[in-house]
């Protein structure tokens, strides 16, 4: 089997890895085997191209995962505590009343609402307090 036929193979396998395991790793090992499998064609030295695949994966993995960490972390799918819920701001997607219930969105996520007054659909809001699923909102000053 020549140098190159290897790497492609190689990168085949990590490509398959990757698509087989949702870790987003693997490719970087795939796209360093099909660069190295072009300097396969032109030199046979294992050592020199088993180098270079170890020198490129690093560096692949090492600064990919500073440029692709802020589109694996959504600021609108984070995490919180129910507690963070108390006095947040967030909009109403509905109108909310005294005597009727609506929507409002905190944190990127959806809520029902109760209110002492009339909150239009698109003001902003703070939550008083959360009572089960329900929050007590008033309108944002």
């Amino acid at each position: 089997m020549l140098e190159w036929q290897f790497w492609i193979i190689l990168g085949i396998i990590f490509v398959i890895l990757e698509i087989i395991t949702p870790t987003f790793f693997f490719l970087w090992f795939g796209i360093s085997s099909f660069i190295t499998a072009i300097l396969g064609i032109f030199t046979t030295n294992k050592i020199i191209t088993t180098t270079f695949f170890i020198i490129l994966s690093f560096i692949l993995v090492i600064f990919s995962r500073k440029i692709v960490r802020p589109w694996l972390k959504s600021s609108e799918n984070r995490k919180f505590s129910l507690d963070e819920l108390e006095n947040a701001t967030g909009i109403a997607i509905s109108d909310v009343g005294k005597n009727k219930s609506g929507i409002v969105k905190i944190f990127g996520e959806e809520w029902k609402a109760m209110s002492d007054e009339e909150i239009k659909s698109g003001d902003k809001i703070v939550v008083l307090k959360r009572e089960g699923n329900t929050l007590v909102v008033k309108k944002l000053s």
